[in-house]
């Protein structure tokens, strides 16, 4: 009782980490969800940002060409004029300059512009404009400027007017050069690691600073030319994520709790219905049907296999198939076969003084056959009948082979008694050439689906052939189940079969009908008491 208990713990601990999945897996779709995004809000403003940039590019490249193929000399009221359209043309453009021998010639916006003095060593960008950085207009020492510069003629810009009109609160944004990674303009936090972060430091990416706690975009322009940084706190994705977590957080505890009641039914059904079994054995509800099984040389009852059913409460009668895997699972497999063990002695006792060879075949299950109880239950069923009564077969299928040592050590207990050991539904599991050699049968019983396509033209219908001659080649005896038509019966007669079993001879009877069945299709003292013949003798001079 105990072990039960701690096995319905157990379930019930897996059952409520199993419901805690939905939750879990809720908030992390909402976290990725909230990732998301924010990237595409990331990915918005860096594009926004390009386009500015570009549009400014795009202005110096107009004005070097369109100054150059005017004609106009520079500095002239013409070409002064011409610049100055320029320089109104964009708003992030605060002047049009001409610049020689490192200095400003002249510009759109008078005297003040020819006081500012270049950096020595302006970088030059891929597409050949030059750009210089940090520059201070006369009077404005707070503020820093970039003049680009293409064939002499240049625009004063104003870069951090290229990323105010993006700025937020929850934003970080910033313009750098991708030659050297340094910053031309600047809002919020910015690491200057984020600008060389990509293995190439021309190619665009997404990336997390986990260490600094951002989701960083990063994008270059063009190579060799200005870089967008947009990144914001990890912290902001807290809210969008509480917000998703509205609407996955429930559907998560929905399906949590889903699945926890699933468990929870499971387990009250498994006790259930183990309680309802229980009842069955002990009020005996349990009976037995006798299904014959016939000689195909002479057609006559040799035996029958004992068939277990379960008259439910409410009358309705259960095969085996529905209740022997649960009775396995629950542990009560050998109150079973105990109680169907009991059943043959109650049923057939009396049958077995009358008829002592007739041959009789119990299932057991792979439970049964890993256990040493099983040869004491088989020997108590042999002493209630009476030492010499009864001729019985054990009917094992692969399944119930499977744990080798222990079987075999059973299968050879029951074998040391003189019981006979079929192994049933042979060809539908795994390593059943293995089992043969393995275990000491004396029958092998042909499974149905191998019976019913025997005499067709279907892909298996040569198997019950190939069966037939591996039993033969094993000194094994062959039983074909299923068998329903006399085609079928004349097909397995005429390649060697000793016994058929199936509706053609006779369906599963209750007791008192097999005793009056067997009379009417068997020889005049077929069944007395004496001694069996060998297996090898030839089939009509059996039982």
């Amino acid at each position: 009782m105990t072990k039960r208990y701690r096995i319905a713990g157990l379930l019930l601990l897996a059952a409520a980490i199993l419901a805690c999945v939905p939750v879990v897996y809720s908030l992390h779709q909402a976290r990725k969800q909230a990732i998301r995004e924010k990237y595409v809000l990331l990915d918005d403003v860096s594009t926004s940002i390009r386009r500015e940039v570009a549009g400014t590019i795009d202005v110096i490249e107009r004005l070097s060409t369109e100054m150059r193929s005017s004609g106009d000399t520079p500095c002239s009221p013409e070409g002064l004029l011409r610049m100055q359209r320029f320089g109104i043309s964009s708003h992030i453009v605060k002047s049009t300059l001409y610049l020689q021998d490192g200095k400003v010639a002249c510009s759109s916006g008078g005297a003040l512009m020819r006081q500012i003095v270049l950096p020595r060593h302006p970088l030059r960008a891929a597409d050949g404009v030059l750009v210089y950085t940090q520059v201070q207009v006369p009077g404005l020492p707070e503020r820093e400027y970039v003049i680009l510069e293409k064939d002499g003629y240049a625009l004063l810009v104003f870069p951090d007017g290229l990323i105010s009109p993006f700025a937020r609160p929850d934003l970080s944004l910033g313009l750098f050069n991708s030659m050297d990674g340094r910053y031309a303009a600047r809002q919020g936090t910015l690491l200057p690691s984020w600008t060389t972060t990509t293995a190439d430091k021309n190619n665009d990416g997404h990336f997390t600073d986990a260490e600094a706690g951002y989701l960083v975009v990063r994008r270059v322009l063009r190579p060799g030319g200005t870089g967008v940084i947009v990144a914001t706190p990890l912290a902001t994705i807290d809210t969008r994520m509480a917000q998703f977590a509205h609407w996955f957080i429930p559907i998560g505890i929905i399906a949590g709790l889903a699945v926890l009641g699933m468990a929870l039914m499971m387990i009250r059904r498994q006790w259930s219905t183990r309680a309802e079994l229980l009842r069955a054995i002990n009020n005996g509800h349990f009976f037995l049907m006798y299904q014959p099984v016939f000689c195909l040389q002479d057609d006559t009852c040799i035996g029958a296999e004992a068939l277990l059913r379960w008259q439910h409460e409410d009358g309705t009668v259960v095969p085996p198939d529905h209740f022997i895997p649960f009775a396995e699972d629950a542990g009560l497999i050998q109150l079973v076969t105990r109680r169907v063990l009991e059943l043959v002695v109650q049923d057939l006792s009396g049958f077995f003084r009358q008829y002592p060879r007739f041959r009789l075949g119990v299932n057991l299950s792979p439970r049964d056959l890993q256990s040493m109880d099983t040869p004491r239950l088989l020997a108590d069923m042999q002493r209630a009948i009476g030492p010499g009564n009864g001729l019985f077969v054990v009917e094992a299928t692969e399944r119930g082979l499977l744990e080798e040592a222990s079987a075999q050590d059973v299968v050879a207990a029951i074998h040391a008694m003189g019981i006979e050991i079929a192994i049933d539904d042979f060809g539908t599991g795994y390593s059943s050439l293995a089992y043969l050699t393995t275990y000491p049968f004396d029958i092998l019983k042909v499974d149905k689906s191998f019976t019913s396509t025997a005499c067709t033209e279907a892909v298996t219908s040569q198997v019950a052939i190939h069966i037939i001659e591996l039993a033969r080649s094993l000194g094994m005896q062959t039983l074909a189940e299923g068998i329903e038509t006399q085609e079928q019966a004349d097909f397995f007669r005429s390649n060697g079969v000793l016994y058929g079993q199936g509706y053609f001879f006779g369906r599963p009877m209750r007791a008192a009908d097999l005793s009056a069945f067997v009379p009417r299709h068997t020889r005049p003292g077929q069944h007395a008491g004496v001694q069996p013949p060998l297996k090898h003798t030839p089939a009509a001079a059996l039982d």
